[in-house]
Protein backbone atom coordinates (compact mmCIF):
# COMPACT_ATOMS: atom_id res chain seq x y z
CA UNK A 1 0.00 0.00 0.00
CA UNK A 2 1.37 3.41 -0.94
CA UNK A 3 1.56 6.19 1.61
CA UNK A 4 -1.16 8.12 -0.25
CA UNK A 5 -3.62 5.21 -0.24
CA UNK A 6 -2.82 4.36 3.39
CA UNK A 7 -3.68 7.88 4.54
CA UNK A 8 -6.76 7.96 2.36
CA UNK A 9 -8.07 4.98 4.32
CA UNK A 10 -7.87 6.71 7.70
CA UNK A 11 -8.80 10.30 6.91
CA UNK A 12 -12.19 11.86 6.40
CA UNK A 13 -13.10 12.27 2.70
CA UNK A 14 -13.05 16.07 3.00
CA UNK A 15 -9.30 16.12 3.56
CA UNK A 16 -8.10 13.45 1.11
CA UNK A 17 -7.18 16.14 -1.39
CA UNK A 18 -5.05 17.92 1.20
CA UNK A 19 -3.25 14.68 2.05
CA UNK A 20 -2.50 13.89 -1.57
CA UNK A 21 -1.03 17.39 -1.95
CA UNK A 22 1.24 16.64 1.00
CA UNK A 23 2.66 13.35 -0.30
CA UNK A 24 6.09 15.00 -0.82
CA UNK A 25 5.96 16.23 2.78
CA UNK A 26 5.05 12.76 4.05
CA UNK A 27 7.86 11.23 1.99
CA UNK A 28 10.18 13.76 3.59
CA UNK A 29 9.29 12.64 7.10
CA UNK A 30 9.44 8.92 6.35
CA UNK A 31 12.77 8.66 8.14
CA UNK A 32 12.32 11.15 11.01
CA UNK A 33 8.55 10.57 11.31
CA UNK A 34 6.51 12.91 13.54
CA UNK A 35 7.90 15.31 16.13
CA UNK A 36 4.78 15.06 18.28
CA UNK A 37 1.76 12.79 18.32
CA UNK A 38 -1.42 13.28 20.34
CA UNK A 39 -3.45 10.09 20.91
CA UNK A 40 -6.55 8.91 22.79
CA UNK A 41 -8.39 12.19 22.45
CA UNK A 42 -11.62 13.71 21.25
CA UNK A 43 -10.15 16.04 18.66
CA UNK A 44 -12.64 18.51 17.16
CA UNK A 45 -11.00 19.32 13.84
CA UNK A 46 -13.58 22.05 12.98
CA UNK A 47 -13.12 21.18 9.32
CA UNK A 48 -16.04 21.59 6.93
CA UNK A 49 -17.63 18.38 8.23
CA UNK A 50 -16.76 19.07 11.90
CA UNK A 51 -14.89 15.76 11.92
CA UNK A 52 -13.93 14.26 15.29
CA UNK A 53 -10.83 12.04 15.47
CA UNK A 54 -8.73 10.27 18.10
CA UNK A 55 -5.21 11.27 17.14
CA UNK A 56 -3.08 13.85 15.41
CA UNK A 57 0.57 14.02 14.32
CA UNK A 58 2.79 17.11 14.01
CA UNK A 59 6.05 17.50 12.12
CA UNK A 60 7.91 20.74 11.52
CA UNK A 61 5.16 22.79 13.16
CA UNK A 62 2.39 21.53 10.88
CA UNK A 63 -0.16 18.76 11.07
CA UNK A 64 0.87 15.76 8.96
CA UNK A 65 -1.83 13.26 9.90
CA UNK A 66 -5.14 12.94 11.71
CA UNK A 67 -7.19 9.83 12.28
CA UNK A 68 -7.47 6.90 14.64
CA UNK A 69 -4.80 5.98 17.19
CA UNK A 70 -3.42 3.02 15.26
CA UNK A 71 -3.00 4.85 11.98
CA UNK A 72 -1.39 7.96 13.44
CA UNK A 73 0.86 5.88 15.70
CA UNK A 74 2.62 4.60 12.58
CA UNK A 75 4.35 7.98 12.39
CA UNK A 76 6.03 7.65 15.77
CA UNK A 77 9.62 6.77 16.49
CA UNK A 78 11.78 6.71 19.61
CA UNK A 79 12.28 10.46 19.12
CA UNK A 80 8.58 11.32 18.88
CA UNK A 81 6.92 12.98 21.85
CA UNK A 82 3.69 11.10 22.44
CA UNK A 83 1.00 12.92 24.40
CA UNK A 84 -1.72 10.68 25.79
CA UNK A 85 -4.82 12.89 25.95
CA UNK A 86 -6.66 10.38 28.15
CA UNK A 87 -9.94 11.21 26.48
CA UNK A 88 -9.60 14.99 26.72
CA UNK A 89 -11.20 17.27 24.13
CA UNK A 90 -8.94 19.17 21.74
CA UNK A 91 -9.97 22.19 19.66
CA UNK A 92 -8.13 24.42 17.17
CA UNK A 93 -6.33 27.38 18.72
CA UNK A 94 -8.86 30.13 19.33
CA UNK A 95 -8.58 33.37 17.36
CA UNK A 96 -9.75 36.80 18.55
CA UNK A 97 -10.67 39.00 15.59
CA UNK A 98 -10.80 42.25 17.61
CA UNK A 99 -8.40 42.95 20.46
CA UNK A 100 -6.47 46.00 21.64
CA UNK A 101 -3.44 43.83 22.25
CA UNK A 102 -0.56 46.30 22.37
CA UNK A 103 -2.52 48.66 24.64
CA UNK A 104 -2.82 45.96 27.30
CA UNK A 105 0.93 45.39 27.17
CA UNK A 106 1.75 48.99 28.17
CA UNK A 107 0.74 48.72 31.85
CA UNK A 108 0.27 44.98 32.36
CA UNK A 109 2.75 44.84 35.25
CA UNK A 110 0.71 47.37 37.23
CA UNK A 111 -2.63 45.63 36.76
CA UNK A 112 -4.90 43.31 38.67
CA UNK A 113 -7.39 41.64 36.34
CA UNK A 114 -10.91 40.74 37.44
CA UNK A 115 -12.18 39.86 33.95
CA UNK A 116 -14.86 37.21 34.11
CA UNK A 117 -15.03 36.98 37.89
CA UNK A 118 -18.67 36.88 38.96
CA UNK A 119 -18.21 36.66 42.75
CA UNK A 120 -17.65 40.03 44.38
CA UNK A 121 -15.28 38.95 47.17
CA UNK A 122 -13.19 36.94 44.71
CA UNK A 123 -12.58 40.13 42.72
CA UNK A 124 -11.53 41.99 45.86
CA UNK A 125 -9.21 39.13 46.79
CA UNK A 126 -7.50 39.31 43.39
CA UNK A 127 -6.92 43.04 43.86
CA UNK A 128 -5.62 42.52 47.40
CA UNK A 129 -3.24 39.78 46.28
CA UNK A 130 -1.77 42.02 43.59
CA UNK A 131 -1.43 44.92 46.05
CA UNK A 132 0.39 42.68 48.52
CA UNK A 133 2.95 41.82 45.84
CA UNK A 134 3.81 45.50 45.21
CA UNK A 135 5.95 48.02 47.02
CA UNK A 136 4.09 50.49 49.27
CA UNK A 137 3.18 53.60 47.28
CA UNK A 138 3.36 51.82 43.92
CA UNK A 139 0.33 52.51 41.74
CA UNK A 140 -2.09 49.67 41.04
CA UNK A 141 -4.82 49.68 38.43
CA UNK A 142 -7.61 47.54 37.04
CA UNK A 143 -7.54 48.79 33.46
CA UNK A 144 -11.00 47.76 32.42
CA UNK A 145 -12.23 44.31 31.50
CA UNK A 146 -14.98 44.42 34.12
CA UNK A 147 -18.43 45.89 34.74
CA UNK A 148 -20.49 46.65 37.83
CA UNK A 149 -23.17 44.16 36.79
CA UNK A 150 -20.90 41.13 36.42
CA UNK A 151 -21.17 39.94 40.03
CA UNK A 152 -23.89 37.32 40.39
CA UNK A 153 -23.94 37.43 44.17
CA UNK A 154 -23.92 41.21 44.70
CA UNK A 155 -24.05 43.42 41.59
CA UNK A 156 -22.62 46.90 41.83
CA UNK A 157 -19.37 48.76 42.27
CA UNK A 158 -17.01 48.86 45.22
CA UNK A 159 -17.12 51.09 48.26
CA UNK A 160 -14.24 53.29 49.34
CA UNK A 161 -13.86 51.12 52.44
CA UNK A 162 -13.54 47.96 50.36
CA UNK A 163 -10.88 49.47 48.11
CA UNK A 164 -8.93 50.94 51.01
CA UNK A 165 -8.91 47.53 52.68
CA UNK A 166 -7.82 45.76 49.50
CA UNK A 167 -4.90 48.15 48.89
CA UNK A 168 -4.09 49.95 52.15
CA UNK A 169 -0.62 51.05 51.05
CA UNK A 170 -1.07 51.52 47.30
CA UNK A 171 -2.95 54.09 45.23
CA UNK A 172 -5.58 52.03 43.39
CA UNK A 173 -8.09 52.79 40.68
CA UNK A 174 -10.41 50.62 38.62
CA UNK A 175 -11.46 51.77 35.16
CA UNK A 176 -14.78 50.88 33.50
CA UNK A 177 -14.60 51.59 29.75
CA UNK A 178 -13.76 55.32 29.43
CA UNK A 179 -16.59 56.70 31.49
CA UNK A 180 -16.28 55.54 35.10
CA UNK A 181 -13.54 54.97 37.64
CA UNK A 182 -13.43 53.69 41.19
CA UNK A 183 -10.49 54.76 43.35
CA UNK A 184 -9.25 54.29 46.89
CA UNK A 185 -8.36 57.13 49.24
CA UNK A 186 -4.65 57.17 48.34
CA UNK A 187 -5.39 57.49 44.61
CA UNK A 188 -8.01 60.20 45.08
CA UNK A 189 -5.76 62.26 47.35
CA UNK A 190 -2.94 61.97 44.81
CA UNK A 191 -5.03 63.78 42.19
CA UNK A 192 -6.51 66.33 44.56
CA UNK A 193 -9.93 64.77 45.18
CA UNK A 194 -11.32 64.36 48.67
CA UNK A 195 -12.17 60.76 49.64
CA UNK A 196 -15.32 62.19 51.17
CA UNK A 197 -16.68 62.34 47.60
CA UNK A 198 -16.73 58.53 47.52
CA UNK A 199 -15.01 55.89 45.41
CA UNK A 200 -17.01 56.21 42.18
CA UNK A 201 -16.34 59.05 39.71
CA UNK A 202 -17.62 59.58 36.21
CA UNK A 203 -16.03 61.40 33.29
CA UNK A 204 -13.32 64.08 33.15
CA UNK A 205 -11.06 65.03 34.71
CA UNK A 206 -10.48 61.65 36.38
CA UNK A 207 -11.36 59.55 33.33
CA UNK A 208 -11.42 60.45 29.64
CA UNK A 209 -12.01 58.73 26.32
CA UNK A 210 -8.94 60.24 24.70
CA UNK A 211 -5.22 60.11 25.58
CA UNK A 212 -3.91 60.54 28.19
CA UNK A 213 -7.25 59.14 29.47
CA UNK A 214 -7.66 61.29 32.57
CA UNK A 215 -5.87 62.35 35.74
CA UNK A 216 -5.69 58.88 37.26
CA UNK A 217 -4.18 57.30 34.15
CA UNK A 218 -1.63 60.12 34.03
CA UNK A 219 -0.24 58.90 37.35
CA UNK A 220 0.93 55.62 35.85
CA UNK A 221 4.75 55.56 35.79
CA UNK A 222 6.75 55.16 32.60
CA UNK A 223 7.63 51.58 31.71
CA UNK A 224 11.15 50.62 30.65
CA UNK A 225 11.81 48.73 27.42
CA UNK A 226 12.76 45.66 29.42
CA UNK A 227 9.55 45.88 31.45
CA UNK A 228 7.51 46.38 28.29
CA UNK A 229 8.95 43.21 26.81
CA UNK A 230 8.27 41.32 30.03
CA UNK A 231 4.72 42.66 29.97
CA UNK A 232 4.26 41.23 26.51
CA UNK A 233 5.51 37.81 27.56
CA UNK A 234 3.26 37.86 30.63
CA UNK A 235 0.17 38.98 28.72
CA UNK A 236 0.73 36.39 26.00
CA UNK A 237 1.04 33.72 28.70
CA UNK A 238 -2.39 34.75 30.02
CA UNK A 239 -3.86 34.57 26.51
CA UNK A 240 -2.30 31.15 25.84
CA UNK A 241 -3.72 29.91 29.14
CA UNK A 242 -7.12 31.19 28.03
CA UNK A 243 -6.83 29.18 24.78
CA UNK A 244 -5.85 31.97 22.39
CA UNK A 245 -3.22 31.39 19.75
CA UNK A 246 -3.89 34.31 17.35
CA UNK A 247 -5.24 37.86 17.72
CA UNK A 248 -5.96 40.82 15.46
CA UNK A 249 -4.80 44.11 17.02
CA UNK A 250 -7.11 46.87 15.76
CA UNK A 251 -5.92 49.83 17.83
CA UNK A 252 -4.61 53.33 17.10
CA UNK A 253 -1.08 54.77 17.56
CA UNK A 254 -1.63 56.13 21.12
CA UNK A 255 -2.21 52.58 22.32
CA UNK A 256 1.45 51.61 21.88
CA UNK A 257 4.08 50.76 19.30
CA UNK A 258 2.95 47.60 17.50
CA UNK A 259 6.42 47.14 15.98
CA UNK A 260 7.47 45.74 19.37
CA UNK A 261 5.81 42.49 18.27
CA UNK A 262 8.10 42.23 15.25
CA UNK A 263 11.18 43.23 17.21
CA UNK A 264 10.62 40.54 19.82
CA UNK A 265 9.43 37.88 17.40
CA UNK A 266 12.47 38.34 15.16
CA UNK A 267 14.67 37.36 18.12
CA UNK A 268 12.58 34.32 19.01
CA UNK A 269 9.11 33.29 17.82
CA UNK A 270 6.45 34.43 20.26
CA UNK A 271 3.77 32.04 21.46
CA UNK A 272 0.98 34.13 19.93
CA UNK A 273 0.31 35.23 16.36
CA UNK A 274 -0.38 38.98 16.37
CA UNK A 275 -1.50 40.63 13.15
CA UNK A 276 -2.54 44.27 13.08
CA UNK A 277 -4.17 47.18 11.29
CA UNK A 278 -2.49 50.20 9.71
CA UNK A 279 -1.72 52.65 12.52
CA UNK A 280 -2.96 56.20 11.87
CA UNK A 281 -5.57 58.68 13.11
CA UNK A 282 -7.73 60.80 10.83
CA UNK A 283 -9.81 63.37 12.72
CA UNK A 284 -10.65 65.76 9.85
CA UNK A 285 -10.50 66.12 6.04
CA UNK A 286 -6.77 66.90 6.15
CA UNK A 287 -6.23 63.82 8.24
CA UNK A 288 -8.24 61.81 5.71
CA UNK A 289 -5.95 63.01 2.92
CA UNK A 290 -2.90 62.01 4.95
CA UNK A 291 -4.44 58.60 5.61
CA UNK A 292 -4.98 58.09 1.89
CA UNK A 293 -1.30 58.79 1.24
CA UNK A 294 -0.29 56.35 3.98
CA UNK A 295 -2.56 53.66 2.56
CA UNK A 296 -1.08 54.14 -0.90
CA UNK A 297 2.43 53.87 0.52
CA UNK A 298 1.64 50.63 2.39
CA UNK A 299 1.15 47.02 1.33
CA UNK A 300 -1.96 45.06 2.26
CA UNK A 301 -1.62 41.63 3.82
CA UNK A 302 2.12 42.04 4.31
CA UNK A 303 2.25 39.32 6.96
CA UNK A 304 4.09 36.17 7.90
CA UNK A 305 2.99 33.37 10.21
CA UNK A 306 3.47 35.48 13.35
CA UNK A 307 2.94 39.18 12.66
CA UNK A 308 2.32 41.84 10.05
CA UNK A 309 -0.17 44.25 8.52
CA UNK A 310 -3.55 43.00 7.32
CA UNK A 311 -5.82 46.01 6.80
CA UNK A 312 -7.49 49.12 8.22
CA UNK A 313 -9.60 49.61 11.34
CA UNK A 314 -11.30 49.82 13.63
CA UNK A 315 -11.86 53.52 12.85
CA UNK A 316 -11.14 54.28 9.20
CA UNK A 317 -12.19 57.90 9.78
CA UNK A 318 -12.57 58.91 13.42
CA UNK A 319 -15.60 61.23 13.13
CA UNK A 320 -17.42 58.10 11.87
CA UNK A 321 -17.53 56.59 15.37
CA UNK A 322 -20.87 55.49 16.79
CA UNK A 323 -22.18 54.26 20.14
CA UNK A 324 -25.19 52.17 21.17
CA UNK A 325 -27.38 55.27 21.58
CA UNK A 326 -26.83 56.69 18.07
CA UNK A 327 -30.03 57.02 16.04
CA UNK A 328 -29.27 59.58 13.31
CA UNK A 329 -27.27 59.05 10.08
CA UNK A 330 -23.87 60.64 9.62
CA UNK A 331 -23.46 63.79 7.57
CA UNK A 332 -22.59 63.58 3.89
CA UNK A 333 -19.22 65.18 4.64
CA UNK A 334 -18.25 62.54 7.21
CA UNK A 335 -19.31 59.67 4.96
CA UNK A 336 -17.47 61.26 2.03
CA UNK A 337 -14.21 61.46 3.96
CA UNK A 338 -14.68 57.90 5.19
CA UNK A 339 -15.16 56.71 1.62
CA UNK A 340 -12.11 58.64 0.43
CA UNK A 341 -9.97 56.43 2.66
CA UNK A 342 -12.03 53.30 2.01
CA UNK A 343 -11.67 53.73 -1.74
CA UNK A 344 -7.90 53.98 -1.43
CA UNK A 345 -8.01 50.85 0.73
CA UNK A 346 -10.02 48.98 -1.90
CA UNK A 347 -7.64 50.07 -4.64
CA UNK A 348 -4.73 48.77 -2.59
CA UNK A 349 -6.40 45.47 -1.74
CA UNK A 350 -6.80 46.28 1.96
CA UNK A 351 -9.23 44.59 4.30
CA UNK A 352 -11.34 46.98 6.43
CA UNK A 353 -12.61 46.14 9.92
CA UNK A 354 -14.95 48.99 10.86
CA UNK A 355 -16.59 49.82 14.20
CA UNK A 356 -20.36 49.82 13.51
CA UNK A 357 -22.43 49.31 16.63
CA UNK A 358 -25.88 50.23 15.37
CA UNK A 359 -27.94 49.50 12.29
CA UNK A 360 -28.16 53.12 11.14
CA UNK A 361 -24.36 53.29 10.94
CA UNK A 362 -24.16 50.15 8.83
CA UNK A 363 -26.84 51.52 6.50
CA UNK A 364 -24.80 54.71 6.08
CA UNK A 365 -22.07 52.56 4.53
CA UNK A 366 -24.01 50.06 2.44
CA UNK A 367 -24.97 52.52 -0.29
CA UNK A 368 -21.44 53.88 -0.83
CA UNK A 369 -20.05 50.35 -0.55
CA UNK A 370 -22.45 49.12 -3.23
CA UNK A 371 -21.39 51.96 -5.53
CA UNK A 372 -17.71 51.16 -4.96
CA UNK A 373 -18.42 47.47 -5.53
CA UNK A 374 -19.41 48.25 -9.12
CA UNK A 375 -15.80 49.10 -9.96
CA UNK A 376 -13.84 47.21 -7.31
CA UNK A 377 -15.40 43.93 -6.11
CA UNK A 378 -15.51 43.95 -2.33
CA UNK A 379 -15.99 40.23 -1.73
CA UNK A 380 -12.27 39.40 -2.17
CA UNK A 381 -11.43 42.07 0.43
CA UNK A 382 -13.68 40.48 3.10
CA UNK A 383 -14.51 43.84 4.72
CA UNK A 384 -15.91 43.36 8.23
CA UNK A 385 -18.69 45.18 10.05
CA UNK A 386 -17.64 45.09 13.71
CA UNK A 387 -19.85 44.90 16.83
CA UNK A 388 -23.27 45.20 15.05
CA UNK A 389 -25.32 45.42 18.24
CA UNK A 390 -28.59 46.33 16.53
CA UNK A 391 -28.09 45.21 12.94
CA UNK A 392 -31.37 44.17 11.29
CA UNK A 393 -32.03 41.08 9.12
CA UNK A 394 -32.47 43.08 5.92
CA UNK A 395 -29.20 44.91 6.59
CA UNK A 396 -27.41 41.60 7.18
CA UNK A 397 -28.74 40.33 3.84
CA UNK A 398 -27.51 43.43 2.00
CA UNK A 399 -24.09 43.12 3.60
CA UNK A 400 -23.92 39.43 2.69
CA UNK A 401 -24.84 40.14 -0.91
CA UNK A 402 -21.99 42.66 -1.14
CA UNK A 403 -19.54 40.04 0.09
CA UNK A 404 -19.02 41.75 3.44
CA UNK A 405 -18.38 39.84 6.67
CA UNK A 406 -19.36 40.42 10.30
CA UNK A 407 -17.30 40.48 13.50
CA UNK A 408 -19.31 39.98 16.71
CA UNK A 409 -17.79 40.85 20.10
CA UNK A 410 -18.67 39.86 23.64
CA UNK A 411 -18.34 43.44 24.87
CA UNK A 412 -22.10 43.42 24.15
CA UNK A 413 -22.65 40.78 26.85
CA UNK A 414 -22.61 43.44 29.57
CA UNK A 415 -25.42 45.42 27.95
CA UNK A 416 -29.18 45.07 27.95
CA UNK A 417 -30.93 42.44 25.78
CA UNK A 418 -31.93 45.07 23.23
CA UNK A 419 -28.30 45.70 22.25
CA UNK A 420 -27.22 42.07 21.92
CA UNK A 421 -26.10 41.22 18.38
CA UNK A 422 -28.72 39.03 16.69
CA UNK A 423 -26.34 36.10 16.40
CA UNK A 424 -28.98 33.54 15.39
CA UNK A 425 -30.12 35.78 12.52
CA UNK A 426 -26.49 36.44 11.54
CA UNK A 427 -25.72 32.70 11.56
CA UNK A 428 -28.83 31.76 9.61
CA UNK A 429 -28.24 34.47 6.97
CA UNK A 430 -25.24 32.63 5.55
CA UNK A 431 -22.89 35.60 5.92
CA UNK A 432 -19.37 34.73 7.07
CA UNK A 433 -18.92 35.94 10.64
CA UNK A 434 -16.50 35.52 13.51
CA UNK A 435 -16.22 36.06 17.25
CA UNK A 436 -13.93 38.24 19.35
CA UNK A 437 -13.95 40.23 22.57
CA UNK A 438 -12.86 43.90 22.18
CA UNK A 439 -10.47 43.33 25.09
CA UNK A 440 -8.94 44.57 27.28
CA UNK A 441 -10.47 47.87 28.50
CA UNK A 442 -14.10 47.54 27.45
CA UNK A 443 -14.24 43.75 27.65
CA UNK A 444 -12.65 40.62 29.10
CA UNK A 445 -9.99 38.72 27.13
CA UNK A 446 -11.12 35.13 27.77
CA UNK A 447 -12.62 33.46 24.66
CA UNK A 448 -14.56 30.85 26.62
CA UNK A 449 -16.61 33.62 28.20
CA UNK A 450 -17.49 34.67 24.66
CA UNK A 451 -18.36 31.10 23.68
CA UNK A 452 -20.42 30.67 26.85
CA UNK A 453 -22.34 33.87 26.12
CA UNK A 454 -23.26 32.85 22.58
CA UNK A 455 -24.19 29.24 23.43
CA UNK A 456 -26.03 29.77 26.74
CA UNK A 457 -27.44 33.18 25.87
CA UNK A 458 -26.39 34.39 29.31
CA UNK A 459 -24.07 36.97 30.77
CA UNK A 460 -21.49 35.90 33.33
CA UNK A 461 -23.83 37.00 36.10
CA UNK A 462 -26.32 34.33 35.04
CA UNK A 463 -28.90 36.67 33.49
CA UNK A 464 -30.30 35.73 30.09
CA UNK A 465 -29.47 38.39 27.50
CA UNK A 466 -29.80 36.53 24.18
CA UNK A 467 -33.19 35.02 23.34
CA UNK A 468 -31.90 32.97 20.40
CA UNK A 469 -28.39 31.64 21.04
CA UNK A 470 -26.41 29.47 18.64
CA UNK A 471 -25.10 25.90 18.82
CA UNK A 472 -21.72 24.87 20.22
CA UNK A 473 -20.51 23.92 16.76
CA UNK A 474 -21.56 27.27 15.27
CA UNK A 475 -19.89 29.22 18.07
CA UNK A 476 -16.62 27.27 17.85
CA UNK A 477 -16.48 27.70 14.08
CA UNK A 478 -16.97 31.44 14.54
CA UNK A 479 -14.05 31.64 17.00
CA UNK A 480 -11.70 29.53 14.85
CA UNK A 481 -12.24 28.72 11.17
CA UNK A 482 -14.34 31.77 10.32
CA UNK A 483 -11.92 34.14 12.05
CA UNK A 484 -9.08 32.62 10.05
CA UNK A 485 -11.04 33.50 6.91
CA UNK A 486 -11.66 37.07 8.09
CA UNK A 487 -7.89 37.46 8.51
CA UNK A 488 -6.90 35.73 5.22
CA UNK A 489 -5.28 32.89 7.17
CA UNK A 490 -7.66 30.05 6.36
CA UNK A 491 -4.93 28.02 4.60
CA UNK A 492 -2.83 27.93 7.77
CA UNK A 493 -4.98 28.14 10.90
CA UNK A 494 -8.56 27.85 12.14
CA UNK A 495 -9.00 24.07 11.89
CA UNK A 496 -6.98 20.94 12.60
CA UNK A 497 -6.34 19.61 9.11
CA UNK A 498 -3.35 18.12 7.35
CA UNK A 499 -1.00 20.84 6.15
CA UNK A 500 -2.15 23.49 8.61
CA UNK A 501 -0.12 24.95 11.46
CA UNK A 502 -0.44 22.92 14.65
CA UNK A 503 -2.25 25.50 16.79
CA UNK A 504 -4.45 23.66 19.27
CA UNK A 505 -5.86 23.68 22.80
CA UNK A 506 -6.39 20.68 25.09
CA UNK A 507 -9.36 21.42 27.34
CA UNK A 508 -9.98 20.61 31.00
CA UNK A 509 -13.55 19.51 30.18
CA UNK A 510 -15.59 18.53 27.14
CA UNK A 511 -16.86 21.63 25.36
CA UNK A 512 -19.44 19.57 23.47
CA UNK A 513 -21.18 17.86 26.39
CA UNK A 514 -20.88 19.93 29.59
CA UNK A 515 -23.84 22.16 30.57
CA UNK A 516 -23.83 25.37 28.53
CA UNK A 517 -23.46 27.44 31.70
CA UNK A 518 -20.13 25.70 32.40
CA UNK A 519 -18.54 26.71 29.08
CA UNK A 520 -17.62 30.07 30.65
CA UNK A 521 -15.21 28.28 33.00
CA UNK A 522 -13.36 26.02 30.54
CA UNK A 523 -9.59 26.33 30.76
CA UNK A 524 -6.67 25.01 28.76
CA UNK A 525 -4.48 22.29 30.19
CA UNK A 526 -2.16 22.54 27.19
CA UNK A 527 -1.87 25.09 24.39
CA UNK A 528 0.25 24.53 21.32
CA UNK A 529 1.33 27.08 18.69
CA UNK A 530 3.02 25.78 15.58
CA UNK A 531 3.70 22.47 17.29
CA UNK A 532 5.37 24.14 20.28
CA UNK A 533 3.84 23.69 23.72
CA UNK A 534 3.43 27.28 24.93
CA UNK A 535 1.29 26.62 27.98
CA UNK A 536 0.91 23.51 30.10
CA UNK A 537 -1.09 23.39 33.31
CA UNK A 538 -0.44 19.80 34.25
CA UNK A 539 0.80 16.48 32.97
CA UNK A 540 -1.70 14.95 30.60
Amino acid sequence: MTRASRFRSVLAPGIVTAVLALVPVLEGISQGLADTVLINGKILTVDNEFTVVEALAVQGGRIVAIGDNESVARLTSSLTEVIDLQGRTVIPGLIDNHMHFIRAVQRWNLQARIDGINVRQHALDVIAEKAASMEPGEWLMVQGGWRENQFADQPGGFTLEELDAAAPENPLFLQITYRVVYANSLALEAVGVSPSEGARHQGPPLISGQPPYGLLNEQMPAVSKAQLEQNMFDFIHKLNRAGLTSVYDIGRPPEGDITLVQQMNDREPLSLRVWHTLKYQAYDPEGADAAVELVRASTANSTNDYYGLIGLGEHVYLPFFDGPAKTEPYSEEIVSNFMKIATAAAEGGFHIHEHTMVDVTVRDLLGPFAELNETIPLAPLRWSLAHVFTIQPETIAQARDLGLTIAVHSVAMYGQPQIQPPIRAIQDSGIVWGLGTDATIVAHYQPFITLGWTVSGKSINGNTVIDEPITREEALIAHTRSNAYLMFKEDDIGSLEVGKLADLVVLDRDYMTIPADDIFDIESVLTMVGGRIVYEREEI
